[in-house]
């Protein structure tokens, strides 16, 4: 018996391999499985699921995977922090993130096109921020994160 499971959990691995944005709903139909046995053959133990939609987390709960019952699904990343680096979907839309070493986001870029660049004071204040369409601000703080003043400027 465990020899068959172990060839079944092969099986599913080399399809998923030789397609790798397959659907876990297709490879139920295809395999005759139901949902619960597929996931436990996939070793794949953070998870929920109802008609509309199946929810993937990795080991801290972080939500990693979504599939939607139409086909449109969802994947997230996170850095070794726990913080959120990546994010992707069926229609080829994606974002990409980076933090600094305070866990700050210091740059944002996506699949249009457009991105965000940020930088922060020592106090973690954000101080400068500039953007794919040509605009910019600066911020001055006084005393306890106060705002002292802000400016926005737009690149000529």
């Amino acid at each position: 018996m465990r020899n068959n499971v172990d060839n079944i959990k092969t099986l599913i691995k080399g399809y998923i391999e030789l397609k790798p944005n397959i659907l876990y709903y297709d490879l139920c139909k295809i395999f005759g499985l139901s949902m619960e046995n597929l996931f436990k053959l996939l070793d794949i133990k953070n998870y929920y699921f109802n008609k509309s939609a199946i929810y993937v987390c990795d080991n801290n709960y972080n939500l990693i995977y979504q599939e939607c019952s139409n086909g449109h699904w969802y994947r997230w990343g996170y850095d070794a922090n726990g913080k959120l680096n990546y994010i992707e979907d069926s229609y080829g839309r994606w974002s990409k993130y980076d933090y600094d070493n305070n866990g700050n986001k210091v740059y944002e870029e996506n699949s249009d096109g457009l991105w965000y660049k940020i930088e922060y004071d020592k106090y973690g204040n954000k101080v400068y921020e500039e953007n794919s369409d040509g605009y910019w601000e600066k911020w001055s703080y006084i005393f306890f994160g106060k705002i002292l003043f802000k400016r926005k400027f737009q690149r000529l």
